[in-house]
């Protein structure tokens, strides 16, 4: 058991990587990469027609977009907006 699961995972750092990995990798469904490559939200190839392979630089692409910020992070933008605008209106009329 331990041996297969070692196997999947050196194969998860392929360069280029088949749907059914690209689930494991992503930890997601396969229905589910199937939507995001008909949506064109995840960049994929099919050199021979029906498989689809998802190079691992793609996949990690798409695994951090969307950045999440830290509380600190979102106070300091809020101030920095809150003090641009402030400073940019003109108060005399």
């Amino acid at each position: 058991m331990e041996l297969r699961e070692i196997k999947e995972l050196l194969q998860l750092h392929q360069p280029v990587l088949t749907l059914r990995q690209f689930c494991k990798f992503a930890d997601i469904s396969e229905d589910y990469a199937y939507k995001l490559t008909s949506s064109g939200k995840l960049r994929f190839y099919r050199p021979l027609g029906k498989r689809i392979f998802i190079a691992r630089e793609d996949a990690l692409n798409f695994l951090m977009q969307n950045p999440i910020s830290e509380r600190k992070d979102v106070s300091r933008i809020a101030s920095n907006h809150f003090l641009n605008s402030k400073n940019g209106k003109s108060w005399n009329k």
